[in-house]
């Protein structure tokens, strides 16, 4: 069937396309003399100008040009010369060239198309509707006159001819393909909570039946019944059409189709109009098991279709009617009571508009009255209870896991086929919203925002782990930009999300778009920190736990920087302070105290504002080393290397681990153990980074500089070497910056045969852990210390001082400066009853210090001698090879310029440019010739105002250092090469 309004338009880009080429033929049609290679201008033939010699057309760009209108397209010009609109100036053009099978037609008023949601529908223009078609529809059905018909109360609206469309090809992703148009009768439905929709039944023509569609593109029979568009992804299960006032009347009659349930409201149209009975029609089986009752309504009565014929395509009867009625009544048994009517007879399939149509309404009225209370089995109980149990589940996801509200998209939780409740979106697929699943639960609980990081954003996310069980990360927004979100998804998989259909990414743009209400302060690393708004600093612990910050502003340390509860705490505090009291009862064993002590440095450390800084406990294998790192890291958590939030890493790691580990214990303690993982050479690049407290500055993908980490703490490092004996084995260079921040302590000598039960009572740590640092720093809130930086840290130089000994320079003090934090943090938690009172703290400092004073890392700390002492094994090693006599001896080879160094009877000869190497690197070339004339090293110089030669004599015009020879004189054996000694041949 034709459309009755119709207007023909064709698409711009169709168009645009068609006239390339063929302007100069469209302007002779419009009566403009223009030829296609004519160059110039002519008088402006447009309507109202005229101008003479001003327009002319441009062929290669395809643009015209006048004084009254510059760059003109084709269109432009019918415009001007036809005085149409641009839609009209389209036509002319295609007709102009002979391309009529572009033009297209637009059906409806004004050319515009119908649209197919319920409220464009029910308020369609008066041209195109004939609401007459419903009630002769519903005539022809009843088989009675169209005056006896009853009309719903809901609202109904009739098409003269409304466009059909079938789904979309292939995928559903394309555009619906229109198969024509018929007349059509819309039914508008609604529920007991006033949500509208409607329901479409195309017709023959007249509303003589139903509309005959033919088959679609698969050669399936067009179905005339269809549902009115959804707008959004509400469901729209239960909505019905209505005969009668469901506000008010106690019983309600719901019958499975429009039609059905006319043929029952014309059986009961006395009630209806005494307001006694409305009649619902929902609109199939579904709608039956969805219809909700009115508050006013007392009593239900399915009248139900009767699904019991065997058919060759379904052997079983479906008995859905009856089977749809049930559901009804077990849902609704404490809200209403319900009776069930099914028509025709056992064995039959037959619905009450047949029973109409054979027995008359009587029969109907009849067949109703007669409705059998439903009485539940105890299986529909038993399932019923497992449906709720299952619907509360799906709300406890939903509370779980709450989904953040979109506006371009809706997601929510639905069970798949398999029973699991996933995340679903909801898609279009032809004219249906069609939820598909695409992850397990996650939600967004909260925004963050970043106290310690420039009060940037990010979100607190729960995900659903691959156990079942509820897991929280933190995520920052600006990881949203980078690399396709990359990061985000590595940690939503990391936490055990499982997604299909791209899921991930659909979770990233719902991330994208959350904007939850609640917001939270945290702070990436724990340690002392400070609010507005609040007066005093508190302490947030590497647990989480947050002390002396006031409960109605108390912020929280980002998830992804807290020690899991397992590794945080454990046991008791008694249980460790016994483990701790045996480690100190064992003689020559003071490297345990000065571990037990390490886990407290760092409160005090990082809240005076003094850098990080450790000790290095040195020495073989099996001298409790590793022992003592545990009882400080017990301090806060548990000491297990293969955590990776534990406190306690292996030292075999990168630069960026190094630096992630060091940011996670800022106010506690880092422990590494074993350096030997680690090269010499990165090793000293590891002590000097730790020791800055800022890591590596680096860029982001789009070259923007990424924040680095930040730390403040106290280290304890484990190695079978000094440090100074690691980096120089390894061809590094040492200093004495080194040695000053993190100091060489030499275990040799303590007792490497402790007995096996005392040893059981100290590994108590590893069960007891966790409670002795959030205990300190709360004594040291609830007695003030906080508030007394500047005093403890002028007492802590005080005793640095004292440790390092009268007239000691900066460089000794300094080094010092960790047996004083250690001594201050010991002495402050014995105080506090953490430690034993017979605990010897200042014993174990006093010791440690003078192991420190013998190591060969202490000799840093004077970088003369140390560049000295260089020296000297530099020309031990290299003398009579690599350093030559200037003047050969019997026997020897020739001196010559490859050589590293040279020697006469008066001096050694070193080349500047080996100078510094040769002195270990320590000091720079002029400090080290300063350094060789105070000590009186120096035999010659070019003259007085340098340190150096320009000439080695029987050598040449070389720069270098003339050292004196009985200085540096290596003993010699002046005989011949081939001297026969007893016992043979030298």
């Amino acid at each position: 069937m034709t459309a009755t309004t119709a207007e023909r338009y064709v698409p711009t880009r169709a168009a645009q396309q068609a006239v390339e080429g063929h302007e100069t033929e469209i302007l002779g049609a419009l009566g403009i003399q223009w030829r296609e290679s004519q160059r110039g201008h002519i008088t402006c033939p447009f309507p109202g100008h005229g101008g003479t010699d001003d327009w002319r057309w441009d062929a290669r760009k395809r643009k015209g040009y006048c004084t009254c209108k510059k760059g003109f397209s084709i269109f432009d010009a019918v415009i001007e010369m036809d005085g149409c609109d641009i839609e009209g100036a389209k036509l002319r053009c295609v007709e102009i060239i002979g391309r009529d099978d572009l033009i297209r037609t637009k059906s409806g008023e004004g050319g515009a198309f119908q649209k197919t949601d319920a409220a464009s529908l029910l308020s369609a223009p008066a041209a195109r509707r004939d609401d007459t078609l419903p009630g002769t529809y519903l005539a022809h059905r009843l088989g009675v006159d169209t005056g006896d018909v009853p009309i719903p109360t809901t609202p109904v609206v009739g098409f003269q001819a409304l466009a059909y469309f079938d789904p979309p090809k292939g995928k559903g992703t394309g555009k619906p393909v229109k198969a024509g148009e018929w007349p059509c009768a819309v039914f508008g439905t609604v529920d007991a909570e006033k949500r509208q929709h409607a329901h479409r039944i195309y017709l023959a023509p007249g509303g003589s039946g139903k509309a005959d569609l033919g088959t679609d593109a698969s050669g399936y029979t067009r179905d005339p019944k269809k549902s009115a568009k959804r707008v959004g992804e509400e469901s729209t299960a239960g909505r019905s059409v209505f005969w009668g006032d469901p506000s008010r009347s106690p019983w309600c009659i719901v019958a499975e189709g429009i039609e059905t349930a006319a043929a029952v409201a014309f059986a009961f149209r006395a009630e209806i109009e005494a307001g006694e009975v409305t009649v619902a029609s929902a609109i199939n089986a579904g709608g039956i098991e969805a219809f909700g009752p009115w508050p006013a309504t007392k009593r239900v009565t399915i009248a139900a279709d009767r699904d019991e014929a065997a058919k060759i395509t379904r052997p079983n009867p479906t008995r859905r009617g009856e089977r749809a009625a049930r559901v009804f009544g077990i849902r609704n048994r404490v809200r209403v009571t319900t009776a069930i009517a099914i028509a025709g007879t056992p064995g039959t399939s037959a619905d009450w508009l047949d029973v109409h149509a054979e027995y008359g309404a009587e029969a109907v009225r009849s067949g109703i009255l007669a409705a059998v209370a439903y009485v539940p089995t105890p299986e529909e109980v038993e399932e019923e209870r497992e449906r709720t149990e299952g619907v509360a589940s799906l709300r406890q996801v939903e509370r779980d896991y709450p989904l953040p509200t979109l506006d371009s998209f809706k997601l929510a939780y639905q069970r798949t086929e398999a029973g699991r409740i996933k995340v679903h979106q909801f898609v279009k697929v032809g004219d249906e919203i069609v939820p598909q699943p695409i992850a397990t639960p996650f939600g967004v609980v909260a925004r963050l925002r970043h106290a310690d990081d420039g009060d940037t954003y990010g979100l607190r996310l729960v995900v659903e782990d691959m156990g079942g069980k509820r897991r929280e990360i933190d995520v920052d927004r600006a990881a949203f930009a980078r690399q396709g979100a990359a990061d985000t998804r590595a940690m939503l998989f990391e936490a055990g999300m499982r997604s299909e259909n791209d899921g991930e990414l659909t979770a990233v743009k719902a991330l994208k778009a959350a904007d939850p209400e609640a917001e939270i302060v945290v702070f990436r690393r724990p340690g002392w920190h400070e609010l507005a708004g609040v007066e005093d600093r508190f302490f947030v612990c590497p647990s989480g736990r947050v002390i002396g910050a006031p409960a109605d502003s108390l912020p929280e340390l980002s998830v992804n920087a807290r020690i899991r509860p397992a590794i945080a705490t454990g046991g008791t505090l008694e249980g460790w302070k016994a483990a701790v009291g045996a480690a100190a009862s064992v003689p020559r064993c003071e490297h345990w105290i000065i571990g037990t002590i390490a886990g407290f440095a760092a409160p005090l450390l990082s809240l005076v504002g003094l850098d990080t800084c450790g000790v290095n406990l040195s020495g073989i294998t099996s001298g409790g080393k590793t022992t003592a790192q545990r009882l400080a890291v017990s301090v806060w958590c548990r000491a297990a290397l293969d955590q990776r939030d534990s406190l306690l890493q292996s030292a075999r790691a990168t630069a960026n681990g190094v630096e992630m580990m060091a940011a996670r214990s800022n106010g506690s303690v880092l422990a590494m153990d074993e350096l030997g993982h680690v090269n010499g050479k990165e090793l000293g690049k590891i002590i000097y980074s730790l020791a800055s407290g800022v890591g590596k500055a680096r860029m982001t993908a789009d070259a923007q500089l990424r924040a680095s980490h930040t730390w403040s703490t106290f280290i304890i490092l484990s190695a079978e070497k000094s440090l100074e004996e690691k980096v120089r084995g390894d061809g590094g260079e040492w200093y004495g910056g080194m040695a000053a921040r993190i100091p060489d302590i030499d275990i040799s000598g303590v007792d490497r045969a402790v007995d096996h039960a005392v040893m059981a009572k100290i590994q108590a740590v590893d069960r007891n852990f966790g409670h002795a640092g959030p205990a300190f720093v709360k004594a040291m809130i609830e007695a003030g210390i906080h508030q007394q930086a500047q005093t403890i840290r002028a007492g802590i130089n005080t005793t640095a001082s004292k440790i390092a000994g009268e007239g000691a320079d900066g460089a000794m003090v300094r080094a010092a400066s960790p047996f004083a934090i250690l001594l201050t943090a010991g002495r402050m938690a014995r105080q506090f009853e953490l430690l034993p009172a017979a605990m010897d703290i200042d014993g174990a400092i006093r010791w440690a210090w003078a192991r420190f004073q013998k190591s060969t890392d202490a000799v840093a700390l004077d970088p003369e001698t140390q560049a000295v002492t260089n020296l000297r094994a530099w020309v031990a090693e290299r003398w009579g090879s690599d350093i030559q006599a200037t003047e050969p001896e019997e026997g020897t080879r020739a001196a010559n310029r490859n050589a590293l160094g040279w020697y006469d009877d008066e001096a050694v000869y070193i080349p500047a440019h080996r100078i510094v190497e040769a002195a270990g690197g320590t000091l720079k070339e002029i400090e080290i010739g300063r350094a060789l004339k105070a000590q009186g090293l120096i035999r010659k110089t070019k003259d007085e105002d340098c340190f150096f030669v320009a000439y080695v004599p029987r050598v040449g015009k070389v720069k270098a250092y003339a050292l004196r020879r009985d200085e540096f004189r290596m003993s010699a054996r002046h005989e011949p090469a081939f001297a026969v000694h007893s016992g043979g041949r030298a």
